[in-house]
């Protein structure tokens, strides 16, 4: 008996095995493929280490250029700053007083077109520097005519908008020469 089972066996086994080369020839195929795959992973892993390997660089820079400025104090060179700005208003006023003196000093004797346009001008010019904008001077050019010929110091009503905020105020002119600016937004003059 076992003589008969042995010749069936060896034909069932040389029928299956074009069949078995077939699943091992695709199954190694898939194997090659997927190690392929996994290597172009690993190079394209190993550009991107190298890509990332430059961060350390940059790291330790960083930390050498925060050592080398921890003695920077920011409090002071805020200080600095604020002087400096200080420094520039200062500047600017002088800057302005210094024109408006060359003005008072050619204003001798009545009021003219051009000096009561100057003095308009000075005027908004002085409430730009200060940081207004869209600048209206209230009295007409007939009222500041009268204002420069009359002695002594006169208040001159004016509108502006800072920031979006309408303001209103008053601006001391002497002499064709702006004194002083008090403008404040409107709504600070309701209680």
């Amino acid at each position: 008996m076992a003589f008969a089972l042995a010749p069936e066996s060896s034909d069932w086994f040389l029928a299956t095995m074009p069949w078995l080369l077939g699943l091992c020839a695709i199954a190694a195929g898939a194997t090659a493929a997927g190690v392929w795959l996994l290597h172009q992973r690993l190079r394209e892993l190993a550009h991107l280490g190298e890509r990332l390997s430059a961060l350390e660089q940059i790291q330790s820079t960083l930390a050498r250029v925060a050592r080398e400025r921890e003695d920077l104090d920011l409090r002071r060179i805020e200080h600095v700053l604020i002087e400096i700005r200080d420094g520039q208003r200062r500047l600017e006023d002088s800057l302005l007083r210094a024109s408006q003196a060359g003005f008072h000093g050619e204003a001798a004797g009545g009021a003219k077109a051009s000096d009561v346009a100057g003095l308009s001008e000075r005027i908004v010019q002085r409430l730009c520097a200060h940081g207004f904008e869209h600048v209206q001077v209230v009295p007409t050019l007939e009222e500041l005519a009268k204002l420069l010929e009359s002695a002594g110091a006169h208040e001159v009503l004016v509108e502006a908008r800072r920031a979006g905020v309408q303001c209103k105020g008053r601006v001391l002119v002497r002499d064709g020469v702006v004194l002083e600016v008090e403008v404040k937004p409107a709504y600070s003059m309701f209680p």
